[in-house]
């Protein structure tokens, strides 16, 4: 029996043959890929207007099955009605709506392996995985009038700020709920390599500057807003004061997808000496 016992604590120990310390335990690297939204310029179609998005990412091995994770990564997201697919039948072109919006997002999380993963261990190899995390992201809605670059926030192209809408300018900082999945794989003792896709899970459906169903009135806007956010308020493109502008019963959302390079900062303790 003491055998039995002494062999069975043992024998992990000559398989791993070290001890995580902090270090060992800790990753820091490389974000790299693109994003793009569905929202109320773009209701359907994921992976269309992707932009370029970088950023870094962190992780603390708690152990082999769950991490602490956190990222700090830039991209973009847009949205054409110009773009919009022939069997909407002219209805959200002839809307002439149009926006860009840099996206800055900081988060953590924790990250689940569906396999034991440890950089660096034989046994312990590649893994795909699922991560929730919670982020804090700024946005800034812009769109190209006449040439020029326009921020759309200030402009309060719904009424906002005015009496025609009870809504005060909305936030250029929001909160999202990331979660996704992924898959890892270790090179070496220190370098991990992985493709990652996530879902951001927003609380605001002004990402796109759109949030209510029907255009506001423009000869009323006139009267408590400049000339330049009457015009934006309504681009139709054959005049009407009519037709969808939005959905306000759903958020936007936006995505990012890519690849991450990591590696770990430190060795692990070496628990036997030969």
């Amino acid at each position: 029996m003491f055998k039995i016992l002494a062999l069975g604590i043992l024998f992990p120990l000559f398989i791993f043959g070290q001890r995580q310390n902090n270090l060992s335990k800790t990753e820091i690297g490389f974000f790299g890929g693109g994003s793009y939204y569905i929202g109320d310029l773009n209701q359907l179609q994921h992976f269309k207007n992707i932009h370029s998005t970088f950023g870094v990412i962190t992780k603390f091995n708690i152990n082999p099955r769950i991490a602490l994770r956190g990222l700090l990564v830039l991209g973009s997201v847009s949205a054409n009605d110009a773009q919009s697919p022939s069997y909407y039948n002219g209805v959200y072109t002839n809307r002439n709506l149009s926006f860009s919006s840099s996206i800055t997002e900081i988060g953590g999380g924790i990250e689940f392996n569906y396999f034991p993963f440890q950089i660096g261990n034989s046994v312990y190899r590649g893994s795909g995985y699922l991560f929730a995390e919670i982020a804090y992201f700024q946005m800034n809605p812009t769109t190209l009038y006449n040439g020029e670059t326009i921020e759309l926030r200030t402009l309060g192209t719904e009424g906002q700020g005015t009496p025609l809408s009870p809504n005060g300018y909305y936030s250029k900082n929001q909160v999202s709920i990331p979660f996704g999945i992924g898959f890892k794989y270790p090179f070496g003792n220190t370098f991990c390599f992985g493709i990652e896709y996530g879902v951001r899970k927003t609380f605001t459906d002004y990402l796109d500057d759109v949030g209510s169903d029907r255009f506001i009135n423009r000869s009323q806007l006139n009267e408590f807003a400049s000339p330049l956010t009457v015009a934006l308020s309504n681009r139709n493109i054959d005049g009407s004061a009519y037709g969808p502008r939005g959905n306000s019963k759903t958020n936007d959302w936006y995505f990012l997808f890519g690849i991450t390079l990591s590696m770990r900062l430190g060795n692990p303790d070496e628990c036997f000496k030969h």
